[in-house]
């Protein structure tokens, strides 16, 4: 059976290649021949050993449709209009082809945010009907598809919790609290930034210029400047997309008086990066993932909603701070709360697993609709 995924495959950032890792784990045990479609085929295929079409291929893609049995719609955050007034009609165009040829599809680990406009709301309702199921990653995607007049959302998780995390910590790795929480050990403060983009951009956040303010990078610097004396933990910056994080990185770096590191991994060296931190501070939603998976507390920082929304599931093991010079300087002492609370994190990330149900669910519908419709 061919399963066409239309997502957001094969750009620079490494937490879309997580959730299409995440995807492929999912649909692994059901034998199917899975292609992309990709905003760079050639890598696609060579990280994933999958088939992938280009993403503006107009002519290949309508063929891709067509010859799929099914087509698996996410995940992540496609259904926004917060990064760009083009995000929308560009993804849900796949849908839209999906349905005018009559292939069975279905959406999984699918974000949805924003939606600011009449116009919007109304594509959306327009674009996500005649479904085999739709799996979303969170509460509060649920409640906003039903708000459009797409009801019936089962609630399941980002697609890249199918993916193992790191093991339970070790007795020989442990220390207890005065709450008898343990902590692993970890041998950094690893940071994940991004840049800023302010306003509702026309263009894809990619082609958008970092607006970055200097209050900001300042007080992001001095934060993490007290937050390495306070824990004695080096900082390690680690770009998720290294063409726009590590210029961030730099920026902070530079203002510092602690002295750090930056790393660029590539896919497979994500994980075991983020694993060898105590804590993470993180912008990148995907770096909060990263961490989660690792078993390891993070601070966010949240610049959307869908970043909010996880510092949320992860309960003492996560603190969120707002997207202000003010909100930043309390970095060390969010830190400090989080730290000793690993445990915490582990328990959510087993309850994020077990909530791949969800998807398992919804792709198990599509799987059947599409071997009745051969």
């Amino acid at each position: 059976m061919r399963v066409l995924v239309a997502g957001w495959v094969g750009s620079t950032n490494l937490g879309d290649e997580l959730v299409f890792s995440g995807l492929r784990t999912l649909l692994a045990p059901y034998g199917v021949q899975v292609s992309a479609i990709s905003v760079d085929p050639p890598a696609t295929r060579a990280a994933h050993g999958v088939g992938a079409v280009g993403h503006l291929d107009a002519a290949r893609l309508l063929r891709a449709v067509g010859e799929a049995d099914a087509v698996v719609f996410g995940g992540g955050g496609l259904v926004q209009d917060d990064s760009s007034a083009l995000n929308l009609p560009y993804h849900l165009a796949r849908v839209a082809l999906a349905r005018m040829r009559g292939t069975p599809w279905a959406a999984v680990g699918l974000g949805v945010g924003g939606l600011a406009t009449r116009a919007a709301r109304g594509l959306v309702h327009a674009a996500l009907q005649d479904s085999v199921g739709i799996a979303v990653r969170d509460e509060d995607s649920r409640r906003l598809l039903e708000e459009v007049g797409v009801p019936g959302a089962v609630v399941a998780a980002d697609l890249a919790f199918a993916l193992a995390g790191s093991a339970p910590p070790s007795s020989e790795e442990v220390a207890e609290n005065g709450d008898g929480e343990a902590q692993r050990d970890g041998d950094r403060l690893v940071v994940c930034l991004r840049p800023w983009s302010s306003g509702h951009a026309r263009l894809p956040a990619a082609s958008q210029a970092d607006t970055t303010p200097d209050t900001h990078l300042d007080a992001l610097a001095t934060a993490l400047d007290t937050a390495a004396q306070r824990t004695g933990l080096p900082v390690e910056f680690v770009a998720l997309q290294a063409d726009r994080d590590d210029a961030v990185h730099e920026r902070v770096a530079a203002r510092m008086t602690t002295p750090t590191t930056r790393s660029t991994p590539t896919l497979a060296e994500l994980l075991p990066t983020v694993a060898r931190a105590r804590a993470v501070v993180a912008m990148r939603y995907h770096g909060g993932v990263a961490a989660t998976l690792a078993g390891r507390p993070s601070v966010l920082i949240g610049y959307a909603p869908k970043v909010d929304a996880l510092a949320h599931e992860l309960g003492a093991g996560g603190k969120v701070l707002g997207w202000d010079p003010a909100d930043l300087a309390d970095v060390p002492e969010a830190l400090t709360a989080v730290l000793p609370h690993a445990r915490a994190v582990t328990r959510t990330r087993a309850d994020l697993q077990a909530r791949q149900a969800g998807n398992r669910e919804v792709l198990e519908r599509l799987l059947q609709a599409a071997d009745r419709a051969r």
